[in-house]
């Protein structure tokens, strides 16, 4: 009588482990790479933000994001909505214009029509409407600590090209934008890949100054965009418990996405799978483009890279 063929169990072993190797090279081969992580979390974060210009469009209150930081060093893996809250409406009863038209701030006295009076302390910009009919509306300018209006220097605004509104009987209309609040989140950016907030900033980083060549070290950042889809207002310390820092650039907001572990090392700027992600601040245009690694950390560094990302600029025109 014939024995019956059959297998070992060492047998079995054996083709078991082949087949946990095949299917390991298979994982490798399907596994993206840190270049493609990277890439695939710009894509995310632009298109976070271009949904977030169109909530924006016609809308006065604008739309938003906050970019989180989650670990000291400065690193941001997920970003939010920034929940603009309505904007509050009511009208300036003195202070306006200031004594001395040359000014760049004026104290005024503001009654809420639409909230109380302890909420003009989270407001951060101000307009004035007409005082006349035939008038235009001034422009938006500064507003802080529920009392202080401030020309915009950062967005153009100086004493010689605005005019202050002129008060009329009755007083003049306002109405005052106020901090986001934070919303749902919108990117999760994933493990391989982060936001570099050491080397993120505006303007062409000459220097990492206290202010916003790098956005590093300064809590929660906020970003909104107007109603017609241009960046409105940076903003450091959003969600503490003060008032935040905000500024209107004037010059584009750079964001570097990197490889996570290079983000964590601090040798993104030197990462050939870093990618910058730019957004022009009067249109809103953003741009995508591969970082350009230098060999050092330090202002000039910082400057030369954003300088290389402005002019090859050429994913997504």
């Amino acid at each position: 009588m014939n024995r019956r063929a059959a297998f070992t169990l060492i047998e079995l072993l054996i083709v078991a482990v082949i087949f946990a190797s095949l299917f390991g090279l298979v994982l490798v081969g399907v596994r993206p790479g840190a270049a493609g992580e990277v890439r695939r979390a710009a894509q995310s974060l632009v298109s976070a933000i271009l949904a977030t210009q169109a909530r924006a469009l016609g809308n006065p209150a604008g739309a938003g994001l906050i970019l989180e930081p989650n670990g000291a060093v400065g690193s941001v893996t997920a970003v939010s909505a920034a929940d603009m809250l309505p904007l509050i409406t009511g009208s300036c009863s003195s202070g306006m214009p200031p004594a001395d038209r040359s000014a760049t701030t004026a104290s005024v006295t503001i009654t809420p029509s639409n909230a109380g009076a302890g909420e003009l302390a989270s407001g951060y910009r101000i307009q004035f409407g007409r005082s006349a009919p035939g008038q235009p509306a001034a422009p938006w300018m500064g507003f802080s600590g529920g009392s202080t209006v401030s020309l915009r220097t950062a967005n153009g605004q100086t004493a010689q090209n605005t005019i202050w509104p002129e008060s009329g009987p009755g007083g003049l209309p306002v109405v005052i934008a106020r901090y986001p609040a934070k919303g749902e989140m919108l990117v999760d950016l994933g493990k391989p890949a982060a936001l570099d907030l050491r080397y993120s900033g505006i303007g062409d980083g000459a220097g990492f100054d206290a202010t916003w060549s790098n956005l590093a070290n300064k809590g929660p950042i906020g970003l909104t965009f107007d109603s017609v889809g241009g960046v409105d207002a940076v903003m450091q310390q959003l969600l503490g418990a003060g008032t935040a820092t905000v500024t209107h650039p004037l010059s584009p907001v750079y964001l570097l996405v990197a490889p996570r572990r290079d983000v964590e090392a601090g040798t993104a700027l030197a990462s050939d799978r870093a990618l910058w992600v730019a957004i022009h601040p009067q249109t809103g245009r953003v741009s995508v483009s591969s970082n350009v690694p230098q060999t050092g950390t330090d202002p000039t560094a910082l400057r030369d890279a954003r300088a290389k990302a402005r002019a090859q600029a050429v994913i997504g025109k």
